[in-house]
């Protein structure tokens, strides 16, 4: 059976564990009257008994008892889907957000990031699932349920936190907010304990390692045109020769995030090298006639183990600075990736990286492709999204991990070619703060949905 959305309401009855199914879908469901069926809401499941609604034959309205709510932990009622499988009926699908710094506090569950979890869960609007957050400290794996923060309307319109037992999800995004986090023992023990759970998709698990996205991509001939030339735990003379390749070097580390740490060598024309970074109260250059002694300056406080070489990019400008592209790509409900949005980000003045938090601004994509291409702009924001589409693939596969969404650092230099820079598992979504961008930013909560819809099989 297709999926059914309906509206889901509960009976109170302290001893009948059923579900009360109107004329059409009895018909549909090909169901007897007071026939036992299991229904099933992620991964409790429950024997109840079918019955039928004469009343209202042609109602989407489907009614359940307290008893089979409880014995459920059906979170609340309203839009939901159904969907018969075998000889069991299904609701949900339940989606379930792991993530770690959950408080008790109603008003801020998730600290300074409920804002951000708060936007996520609004997503859910006329989609019919349960929607929900949870920390690995919240799993009750004997009894197949969680306890987890729901996003609810309140009578006044606005919305409140409520804290409620569910059904252990049909599926799970992983949103643990860094490095550090993904190595606490309690995040291990979960993703460990989900490893060997039963049909549980966890989908953008971990982090990626700019080395490790490099080794997977670099000797893949359907995406290595757009992968620059990297290096790991560069050597002198490995700098050396990328600059008498490249006019223009980067030192990156292996696992940095909004471009800290990021180091940007110049062989300049008349002699010597100009070398540039952020150190958090500021822009600095600085001169060397020597390779050498620039090289001991960079890695006087930095391990070079820890550091990627990679060739320079010489990217075009806008207003006379280098700028490049945030690509956010999201799965659909078909599996299949398309580009949520794009945005320009334009390095601020004297800047290594174009990250806002140097000085950078961001500009939604298309409208700075218009002011450099005009009539041409159709031609160059396709050929960012079938670059962004067939880089993603890539990745997916050979990660053999699902992925639902990627942020891609992508650029074009001065002759049109495009490149990726960067790959991220967990893209931050400060670009949706633009004012121009809000229908993107909502276009791309509601992919993460439809993603989470196909893996649970609704």
């Amino acid at each position: 059976m297709e999926t059914t959305r309906v509206r889901l309401r509960f009976l109170s009855h302290p001893s009948i564990c059923g579900i009360i199914l109107p004329n059409n879908l009895f018909q549909k469901l090909q169901l007897r009257h007071r026939q036992k069926i299991t229904i099933m809401l992620g991964k409790k499941e429950v024997v109840a008994t079918a019955l039928q609604d004469k009343r209202n034959p042609e109602s989407n309205i489907v009614k359940m008892t307290t008893l089979l709510q409880n014995e459920l932990s059906i979170p609340h009622g309203g839009l939901i889907n159904l969907k018969q499988e075998g000889n069991s009926l299904r609701i949900g699908p339940a989606i379930g957000i792991v993530t770690t710094g959950i408080r008790r506090d109603p008003k801020q569950p998730i600290g300074p990031r409920t804002s951000f979890f708060h936007k996520l869960l609004q997503a859910q609007e006329g989609k019919g699932v349960f929607y929900f957050i949870f920390s690995p400290h919240d799993v009750d794996w004997r009894n197949n349920q969680v306890s987890a923060w729901f996003l609810r309307k309140s009578k006044k319109g606005g919305y409140l936190w409520r804290k409620m037992m569910t059904a252990m999800p049909d599926v799970i995004y992983d949103r643990i907010p860094s490095r550090s986090a993904e190595k606490h023992e309690a995040v291990q023990e979960f993703k460990y304990k989900l490893a060997s759970y039963p049909d549980t998709p966890m989908f953008n698990q971990g982090f990626f390692n700019k080395w490790g996205v490099h080794q997977l991509l670099y000797p893949n001939p359907e995406v290595n045109e757009h992968i620059p030339e990297t290096y790991t735990s560069p050597s002198l003379v490995t700098v050396r020769n990328l600059l008498r390749k490249y006019p223009i070097v980067y030192l990156k580390p292996k696992n940095g995030s909004l471009g800290y740490g990021i180091v940007k060598v110049v062989k300049n024309n008349g002699g010597g090298y100009d070398v540039s970074y952020h150190n958090g109260s500021g822009n600095v250059k600085r001169h060397f006639g020597k390779l050498s002694s620039l090289y001991q300056h960079v890695f006087r406080s930095r391990r070079v183990g820890s550091y990627l070489a990679q060739q320079g990019i010489p990217l075009m400008t806008f207003h006379g600075r280098p700028f490049d592209f945030r690509v956010h790509l999201h799965k659909n409900q078909q599996n299949e990736w398309v580009v949520s949005c794009t945005a320009a980000k334009v390095a601020g003045s004297g800047s290594v990286t174009t990250h806002v938090r140097t000085g950078g601004t961001v500009i939604p994509g298309d409208e700075l492709l218009h002011h450099l291409f005009g009539k041409q702009k159709a031609l160059m924001t396709q050929r960012i999204s079938e670059a962004s589409i067939r880089l993603a693939t890539a990745i997916e596969l050979a990660k053999g991990i699902d992925l639902g969404e990627l942020g891609l650092d992508m650029g074009i230099d001065t002759h049109g070619h495009v490149w990726m820079f960067e790959a991220n598992s967990k893209p931050g979504r400060s670009i949706f703060k633009h004012a121009r961008l809000k229908q993107a930013d909502q276009e791309s909560r509601k992919l993460l949905v439809d993603y989470s819809c196909y893996l649970a099989n609704f």
